[in-house]
């Protein structure tokens, strides 16, 4: 191919060879022709050995008789178009190649979108999909080759997603346990590494929802909610009671309805991350409705203070629940 090639930069190839010559590059994956093309105008010397000097020669003097110009004029003006084009043609190459690789390199690399404690945030897909994260949330996907054959993410947290109808290319999700297949719906999912179940809440549309460690899958219908225990890969369906409560991370809020405390107590441990120590037990049992703010644990911590009479007291590192005098 390299005998090929220097034909062809002579203009020496017969057509049969020409014909062989772009048979060959076709067939050559797009790896080893970027390391071709680096390796040449890297390394190679530049032959300039076949530049017709005495037909440039030859169009400068037709020039110079049309215009009535000096010989010598034109003769410097061209040879510096020839220096120019000897010295450009290789950057432009090298240019090509370098931003070829920069784009290959960026579109093959996996794009990564993550909150923090007390984040939120919204994004868009390549496809038109927009997914809403609640805190401590990451969705992963690969740019080269999402929305090819298949849209697929990786994902861990809460999510609320709207996915754009394509019939041609589902929507897949990989989360821990679990895996979720849909063509176009909306739908709220909690699946986090550290907890012991995971939930699907359906709103529109149908959801294939699969269970990893058995194998068996569900397909839900609106108002439904798929919730799979991640030890034992069950997983149960349920109707769902209210599913703005279910999505009320997004309003900033925790929704409770006939509640029990220490359930209430949990939620704030998890949404805040933080350990909450109880040392008085007689309220554990009664129940709570009403709704928390997501973003102010102080906040949280006063309504339940007045709401049951005890005294909550917080440290850096976690908060004591004590009997009010």
């Amino acid at each position: 191919m390299m005998n090929l090639e220097q034909k062809y930069k002579q203009d020496r190839l017969t057509p049969n060879e020409l014909n062989e010559l772009r048979a060959k590059v076709n067939s050559t994956s797009d790896e080893m022709l970027e390391e071709a093309m680096c390796n040449e105008w890297m390394h190679d010397d530049i032959d300039i050995s076949h530049v017709d000097t005495q037909r440039i020669d030859l169009l400068k003097r037709s020039i110079d008789k049309k215009i009535n110009k000096k010989w010598t004029v034109y003769s410097n003006f061209f040879k510096w178009i020839q220096v120019a084009a000897i010295i450009l043609l290789p950057i432009s190459i090298a240019t090509i190649w370098y931003l070829y690789k920069e784009n290959n390199q960026l579109s093959s690399e996996e794009m990564v979108v993550a909150t923090g404690v007390g984040e939120h945030a919204k994004i868009t897909l390549p496809d038109g999909t927009d997914v809403n994260l609640n805190a401590e949330s990451k969705l992963c996907y690969i740019p080269k080759t999402y929305n090819k054959k298949e849209r697929e993410i990786r994902f861990d947290g809460e999510g609320y997603f709207q996915v754009r109808k394509d019939k041609q290319r589902p929507f897949l999700i990989n989360a821990q346990g679990l895996s979720v297949k849909v063509l176009g719906t909306k739908f709220n999912l909690l699946a986090r590494k550290r907890e012991s179940t995971a939930v699907l809440s359906l709103q529109e549309g149908s959801v294939l929802f699969s269970s990893i460690l058995t194998g068996r899958n569900v397909i839900l219908k609106p108002d439904q909610k798929a919730i799979l225990n991640q030890s034992t890969g069950i997983i149960t369906v349920k109707k769902t009671e209210n599913f703005q409560d279910i999505v009320a991370w997004k309003r900033k809020e925790l929704v409770f309805r006939n509640a029990p405390l220490l359930s209430v107590i949990n939620s704030i441990e998890k949404n805040y991350n933080i350990k909450i120590k109880i040392k008085t037990k007689s309220y554990l049992k009664d129940l709570f409705t009403g709704t928390l703010p997501n973003s102010n644990i102080n906040e949280d911590l006063e309504i339940l203070e007045k709401s049951y009479h005890f005294k909550a007291i917080m440290t850096s590192q976690e908060v004591l629940i004590i009997p009010s005098n």
